[in-house]
This record gives C-alpha cells, sequence and structure tokens, in this order.
C-alpha cells in the first residue's frame, strides 16, 4: 500500500510541483503514527527534489528567500517539540486538520490589489515551517505569500523549491535532534524513494499532455478530500 502511495504523491508533485509532502504524511498515517509518518514524508520529499535545484538557483530570489528562511528557523524547534511531546491520539487529527486547511488554501484564490511586502515574508516562513515540521504542511502557506508576493513566475517558482529544500532539511535535523528519526524510518524512506521518483518522473511527462481542470482544483480538491477521510477515521476510532 505504501509503494502506490508513493507513487501516487510523486505523480502531484511532478504534475503540478507541489503537495507531495502533504499527500505522503496523510497516507503513511493510515498505518503509522505522526512521528514517524511526517519524517519519512519529509525525508523522500527532499529526495523528490533534486532534480529541481540546479534551475531553481539561477532564478531564486535571493532577498525574499532569506527573510523565509529566518522565519523558519524560528519554527523548526518548536514544531519538532510538538511533534515528539504531543500524544498521537492528537496528533494525528491535529495533522488532519492542517492539511485539510491547506487544501483549502490551495482552493481559495483571493483578489490581490497590490502584492504584500517583502517584510512579511518572514511571517509566511515561520507559517510554513511549522506546519512543515509538525505536519508536511508547509506548501500552502508559502504559496499564498509568494502569488502574492509580485515576484514573476520563474523566480516563484525557483524560491519555493529552494525553500522547501530548507525547511525540509532543517525540520529533518530538529526531529533528528528530538530522537524522532530511526534507522526503521529510513529504511522505509528507501523502499519508497523508487515509486516516488517513478512517480514524479510521470508526473513531469503528463503535465503538458493532460490538463483536464486546473492544478490548484487537482491537488487542492484530493488534499481535501484525503484530510477529511483521515480526520473521519480517527474521530471514528
Amino acid at each position: 500500500m505504501f509503494t502506490f502511495i508513493a507513487f501516487a504523491a510523486g505523480l502531484v508533485r511532478g504534475y503540478s510541483g507541489f503537495g507531495f509532502a502533504m499527500l505522503m504524511a496523510l497516507g503513511l498515517m493510515l498505518r503509522l503514527p505522526p512521528a514517524e509518518a511526517v519524517p519519512v514524508a519529509l525525508i523522500l520529499d527532499v529526495a523528490c527534489s533534486v532534480t529541481l535545484w540546479p534551475a531553481a538557483l539561477r532564478v531564486v530570489h535571493g532577498r525574499v528567500l532569506g527573510r523565509l528562511l529566518v522565519g523558519m528557523l524560528l519554527a523548526v524547534p518548536l514544531g519538532a517539540w510538538l511533534l515528539l511531546w504531543l500524544p498521537a491520539h492528537i496528533m494525528a487529527p491535529l495533522v488532519a486538520v492542517l492539511c485539510l486547511c491547506g487544501g483549502m488554501l490551495v482552493l481559495w484564490r483571493p483578489s490581490v490589489a497590490t502584492p504584500v511586502g517583502q517584510s512579511m515574508a518572514w511571517l509566511a516562513g515561520l507559517a510554513s515551517g511549522l506546519a512543515t515540521t509538525m505536519a508536511s504542511a508547509g506548501g500552502p502557506p508559502l504559496m499564498i505569500y509568494l502569488l502574492r508576493s509580485g515576484l514573476d513566475a520563474r523566480q516563484l517558482r525557483g524560491t519555493a523549491v529552494l525553500f522547501f529544500l530548507a525547511s525540509s532539511g532543517a525540520a529533518l535535523i530538529g526531529l533528528g535532534l528530538a530522537g524522532v528519526l530511526n534507522g526503521a524510518l529510513w529504511r522505509l524512506a528507501l523502499e519508497l524513494a523508487l515509486p516516488a521518483l517513478a512517480g514524479n518522473l510521470l508526473g513531469q511527462w503528463l503535465h503538458p499532455r493532460w490538463q483536464p481542470l486546473p492544478l490548484r482544483v487537482l491537488v487542492g480538491g484530493l488534499l481535501v478530500l484525503l484530510s477529511l477521510g483521515s480526520l473521519l477515521r480517527v474521530l471514528w476510532a
């Protein structure tokens, strides 16, 4: 089952450019507690972004990225502590709710007359870093800010790719220092890396050839459905 989840999450990531970590964490939580599902999702998220790094380095907006990273670094210790400290019966529905909110944010498209200032970037980094460490759900808070920041499409994508890399890496370091990571989790991530990468490549191939709905509708709708299913399952149990 985990192999199919990794392939499907990779397919979404390759097709849309985001959503992998949230989908992977929700899928893993069908069998694993959040303290195990979230680290595996973060490891795979870093691995699946390798091919995007060179292009991102050429177009990244350095000033915005720097401010995002300041907020993210402030959030990681708190997120790691909460993931370790909160019991699974509380953490599982909390992760589902965070992912549900993330899916709704992806679907929401506010009208904005003026861009949000770069001075607010650290708040977006703070929110995204906390959501990443606790629930692998840092994508929506970051994308909501970047879509309103006034950056062009290439700068936006490059900045997002490198921020997600830094955020997932910092979260993994924080979880490692908190004692959450172990050999079993690394082995599971290694087993799922190939199907995740295969899905990623297929998604990249499909993107220019098949677009039945806007990306935000496809990914946001899928996140909402999975989050609701996970939340109902936890509440029923």
